[in-house]
């Protein structure tokens, strides 16, 4: 364990990463934010179990079209310039939701619209947002970089509805939309301060034929087949139960904004804990902890849902969180340290792919299931 705590204070000590970190941090929980505040903001104007599943997937569906592509472009282009690029679009993305809102012209086929362009955006970014951690780190401290790094990435995808119920609550979606767009600022000021990425210079074949490389190593009969099976059943079975939490607190429990906020700050503070809980060990037999994290999420998640009332799904959805994030962390762990640095972006574009794409199949599913049964 104290191995481990020297590991993250050590890589944290090399600037270029501790900057990279903050100004990610804080981007990836504005994401998260306006992703909770969009699916408050669908409930207000259909109240519809089905309509919260459309949303979801408008926003995540995007990735199964742009994200290899977003993977390639990782692989062949500089990363900090795609970075910057997605950054400031997404900006502008956020900031006309605001307004939109602010002005009562917004309707649910506009949100739909607009939570497609993020989808999109995100889906270019993603890839060479995660491929970009080994430029800012010595190789002797990569394995912590990728471990603290994973440890943002999926807190702040749970973390950040916390922030965003607590906005909701307190000031309203449009509050929530502005956090998000002042959370991509930062984040493109930390860029502008941070190296250049270019991929390693190798011989390039069609686009095609790079997509079929990458799909090959995740397909085959390595290790990585598992992880990808297991981050999609997750993802396609488990994850989607964040998007439904205003069904859950207005729904189920009878609440209001208040309950939304206190359910998405539990599952916030459960990924919290279960990531730099995982964060601090040492390397160990990442696979069979990733099957054992996996399972406890299926648990918890079981648990989650047939808690009669809030006194019994606030501590559910704690460990909801926990489980959900180490999972993640797990995963891309294994990921960043097995896979070449040539064909790192389309691999980390599949494992977006799964951990985005999934959810919306798990969603509109889950939405019509629910509105069917009423």
């Amino acid at each position: 364990m104290a191995e481990g705590r020297q590991g993250l204070r050590a890589v944290l000590g090399e600037p270029a990463f501790a900057r990279y970190v903050a100004g990610n941090a804080v981007s990836l929980v504005g994401t998260w934010t306006q992703r909770v505040a969009v699916g408050w903001l669908a409930w207000e104007l259909e109240g519809s179990p089905f309509w919260l599943g459309v949303v979801a997937f408008a926003d995540l569906f995007p990735t199964l079209v742009v994200g290899p592509f977003g993977g390639l472009l990782a692989d062949r282009l500089e990363r900090r310039r795609i970075l910057l690029a997605t950054q400031s679009l997404l900006a502008l993305q956020s900031l006309a939701l605001a307004l939109l809102t602010l002005s009562g012209r917004v309707d649910i086929l506009a949100l739909v619209a607009m939570s497609v362009i993020q989808g999109a955006l995100v889906g270019i970014n993603q890839p060479a947002r995660l491929a970009y951690i080994p430029t800012l780190v010595s190789r002797a401290r990569l394995a912590s970089a990728v471990a603290l790094n994973s440890v943002v990435f999926n807190t702040a995808r749970i973390a950040g509805p916390a922030v965003g119920g607590l906005l909701i609550a307190g000031a309203g979606t449009a509050a929530a939309f502005l956090a998000n767009t002042a959370s991509y600022l930062v984040f493109i000021l930390a860029l502008a301060r941070l190296p250049a990425a270019r991929p390693p210079s190798r011989a390039r074949a069609g686009w095609l034929a790079e997509l079929q490389e990458a799909l090959s190593l995740v397909t085959g009969g390595g290790a990585l087949a598992p992880v990808f099976a297991m981050v999609l059943g997750a993802s396609v079975l488990l994850r989607p139960v964040a998007e439904f939490l205003p069904a859950l607190a207005a729904g189920v429990y009878g609440g209001g904004a208040g309950s939304f906020a206190l359910l998405t700050a539990s599952l916030g503070a459960g990924a919290v804990a279960g990531g730099l809980w995982l964060a601090a060990r040492p390397s160990e037999d990442e696979l069979r902890a990733l099957f054992s994290v996996s399972f406890a999420g299926t648990a918890t998640l079981l648990l989650l849902l047939a808690s009669p009332d809030l006194r019994f799904a606030v501590p559910a959805a704690f460990l909801c969180g926990a489980a959900f994030a180490a999972t993640g962390v797990t995963a891309q762990s294994l990921l960043q340290k097995r896979v070449p640095m040539d064909v790192r972006g389309r691999v980390l574009a599949l494992y977006g792919l799964c951990m985005r794409s999934g959810p919306a199949i798990g969603a509109v599913a889950a939405g019509a299931l629910a509105e069917g049964l009423g």
